[in-house]
């Protein structure tokens, strides 16, 4: 403004009414925007250091109310700051024509000299930035909460709220009352500044809910969110829209500061209720029910809040939590999952606590250094590089101790890493529901303090070979015990579900060398039980081989002592038919060897005592002086043609002349 001043002429000549308001309305709402920019980068600061201040932060970012209430700031700010470049330039304007000087530029040297180009390049320099810088708030602090950690913290949020919101409910009065005539824009600015007044009173309203724990108040958040960006895309549209048109006349000249979006909302001239009344002619305000609701608006809006606020007092709690119950600030009962009907708030609160919900805390591992949250991996996607657990690679989560070294017979450490998941749980009794609450302010940082004192006590007191060797589920299960009961002197009302250890190793750095040193141990019991198995191995085969010749011998003595008993019995029983039949049984013995010999000859064999027959005739004598030393079974038989036979008589058959046949000799019985 000093530049400006220079300008001025010496007299009686001072700025208008319009520009010094809407100057102290852009201080005001320019000074509101800074304070809520220097408290929001305290959220940036480590845990802990910005004390009850930095709480407040964290609790108005997370739940949206910082968004609603910088976003709502912005829009109102910028709407001022279009309006003073039109101020300033009108009056920049009145005193070169006092001076004589002309006005009549159209560059942007002259935004601040010409109504007419501050209306179209100055709004469309300073308005399209006010929505950039709406939708950067809304960007970096959308909310991710639907209930605080603590009703307290969102209570003062909420005063705080309240008390901007009655800043800016003054400046809208004053722009009420602030004549039309001399600053046009003061209608449409009023609107704007209305709209602002109730987006801060919705939003402080808002953070009473939330602190109230009602989870559903976040979709109202985020319509309440999102309004002053709509307005501000509006409103940078019509201003782009202004470069494409030629600069108006300075009587013409107006701020962008006209919405219709915030004209609905606020009720100015596009709003539904005017809208009927000057284009289609429907003056609701002549109707008898109209006027009736008006006269009982106040009764109703006040029996509405009274039963909304005894609805406060009906809680329906999950299948996954319980509450406790305080009646005038004292607990009461342990309330399980259903619906409840209690004292209205602020008389009865209730206190939600978790019901079987199971938590896991790393041991040993700082927050900065813990994992994130739960990876979840697909089943046909590729394992990522965070959940390697071989020995090799070191990862997140992953906590170093020192044990005791017995190597070297001199005081010595060993280094030995290992990751070590706690899961726990609240107590599912209403004792421990109620000491979760009131014994213990952080049930994490008091389990891993614990569980990091258990866990270095079991490391100082083993080697590195006895940490390795021993069984994972015992070492679990004493860590276990030992934080049980650790956490029950505490009466922190938590129960330890389990002790997860996922992997106990050497760093990174030595696995290579304890790798050789097991694999060595390996292939060494590798060997032996290799070489045990072939000596199992050739001692079954002996045993296999013993067994087949003992049993095949076995096998042939019986055979061959079976063969004889049946050649004996046969023996015996031949000796036996012999003594009965005598020559009989020769014969007949002698005919069964001739029918086996000659079984494949189509011979016939007579009785000597046939005169003739058809066919060859054996006789069994040996021919005259023929010897009887070397001769076979062709001398012993004469076979005579069945021709040279004599002719038979019809009836009888005499004898036939001739030698009488002679009887088997055991030499012929041994070739037949």
């Amino acid at each position: 403004m000093e530049t400006f001043e220079k300008d001025r002429p010496t007299g009686d000549s001072v700025y208008p009414r319009s520009h010094r308001l809407i100057r102290r309305l852009a201080l005001v709402y320019g000074v509101s925007v800074l304070a809520v920019c220097l408290l929001l980068p305290l959220a940036l600061l480590p845990t802990g250091t910005g004390g009850s201040v930095q709480a407040l932060v964290h609790e108005a970012i997370a739940g949206g109310l910082a968004a609603t209430v910088l976003a709502a700031l912005l829009l109102s700010l910028t709407g001022v700051l279009a309006t003073l470049a039109l101020t300033l330039s009108r009056f920049r304007q009145a005193v070169a024509l006092e001076q004589g000087r002309s006005t009549a530029g159209t560059g942007w040297r002259d935004v601040f000299d010409h109504p007419g180009v501050a209306a179209r390049l100055g709004q469309a320099l300073i308005v399209p930035v006010g929505a950039v810088l709406i939708y950067l708030a809304l960007q970096f602090l959308w909310p991710y909460e639907a209930t605080p950690d603590s009703s307290t913290s969102a209570n003062i949020l909420a005063a705080f709220v309240f008390a901007l919101t009655f800043i800016a409910l003054v400046c809208e009065r004053v722009m009420v009352e602030f004549p039309a005539p001399q600053l046009p824009e003061a209608p449409a600015l009023r609107r704007l500044l209305l709209l602002t007044t109730l987006l801060l009173g919705a939003a402080a309203c808002i953070e009473l809910g939330r602190g109230a724990m009602l989870g559903w108040l976040r979709w109202p958040q985020w319509g309440v969110a999102l309004l002053p960006m709509l307005v501000a895309l509006e409103l940078a549209i019509r201003a782009l829209a202004r470069l494409f048109l030629p600069a108006p006349a300075a009587a013409n000249a107006r701020a962008i500061t006209d919405s219709i979006l915030a004209s609905v909302v606020t009720g100015g001239p596009r709003a539904p209720g005017t809208l009927l009344r000057t284009h289609l002619g429907l003056d609701f305000t002549r109707s008898w029910a109209l006027y009736y609701l008006s006269a009982a608006i106040v009764p109703a809006v006040l029996a509405t809040a009274l039963f909304c606020w005894a609805l406060t007092g009906v809680k329906l709690i999950e299948l996954g939590q319980r509450g406790i119950y305080e009646r005038f600030g004292a607990p009461v009962a342990v309330l399980g999952p259903g619906l409840h009907v209690l004292l209205p708030w602020p008389l009865g609160r209730l206190r939600p606590v978790e019901f079987g919900t199971i938590h896991s805390v790393a041991i040993g591992v700082d927050d900065q250094a813990a994992p994130g949250g739960p990876e979840h991996v697909g089943a046909e996607d590729v394992p990522p590089a965070s959940l390697n657990r071989l020995w090799e690679s070191a990862h997140s989560g992953q906590a170093n101790y020192l044990v005791p070294s017995a190597g070297t017979g001199q005081q010595g450490f060993q280094s030995v890493s290992t990751e070590i998941n706690v899961l726990y749980r609240v107590g599912l009794t209403d004792a421990a529901a109620l000491q979760s609450v009131y014994e213990v302010a952080d049930p994490e940082s008091l389990i891993r303090e614990a569980g990091s004192r258990v866990v270095l006590r079991f490391f100082n007191s083993r080697t590195l070979m006895a940490v390795l060797g021993e069984r994972r589920d015992n070492v679990a299960a004493a860590m276990r015990d030992a934080l049980t009961a650790d956490l029950d002197s505490h009466h922190a009302g938590i129960e330890i579900v389990s002790v997860l250890i996922e992997e106990i190793h050497p760093p990174p750095g030595a696995a290579a060398a304890y790798h050789a040193v097991q694999a060595a141990e390996i292939n060494a019991s590798a060997s032996i039980s290799d070489e045990r198995g072939r000596a199992e191995r050739v001692a079954g085969v002996a045993q296999q081989e013993a067994h087949q010749l003992t049993t095949g011998a076995h096998a042939t003595a019986v055979e061959r002592v079976d063969a004889a008993n049946a050649d004996a019995y046969r023996f015996d029983a031949e000796r036996r038919a012999h003594a009965d039949g005598g020559q009989s049984f020769l014969f007949e013995r002698s005919l069964s060897r001739l029918e086996a010999a000659l079984g494949q000859k189509p011979l016939t064999i007579l009785d000597h005592r046939l005169s003739s027959a058809p066919g060859p005739i054996i006789d069994l004598r040996a021919p005259p002086g023929s010897a009887r030393t070397g001769a076979g079974p062709a001398d012993d038989m004469n076979i005579a043609p069945a021709a040279a036979a004599p002719a038979a008589p019809a009836t009888t058959a005499p004898a036939p002349a001739g030698p009488t046949p002679r009887p088997l000799t055991p030499d012929l019985q041994d070739a037949y």
